[in-house]
């Protein structure tokens, strides 16, 4: 196991966002961005947190048809509560 001081937690962050970016696992990166917290987002981070929550395109676009939407809503509003918490931290 790594010391967490020792990892790298803003290459971290840039993997979570690559999983919910190519619908490989949105809820993970959420849990993933969670854990790793405000500190670890730069400004690049934030922007394409902002794009998954708020763009145009689906982030779940796979799975079960009629629950698609759902999950992709759901995602969407963790992902602006995060954002939010994010900025405010930020300016904290």
């Amino acid at each position: 196991m790594a010391d967490p001081a020792a990892l790298d937690h803003a290459a971290l962050a840039s993997a979570a966002l690559a999983s919910a970016e190519s619908d490989a696992d949105p809820a993970g990166a959420c849990d993933a961005l969670e854990a790793l917290g405000g500190a670890a987002l730069n400004h690049d981070h934030l922007r394409r947190l902002a794009v998954l929550a708020d763009g145009d395109a689906r982030v779940v676009r796979s799975g079960v048809e009629n629950r698609i939407i759902r999950q992709d809503e759901a995602f969407r509003d963790r992902a602006r509560a995060l954002l939010a918490t994010f900025r405010n931290t930020a300016t904290s």
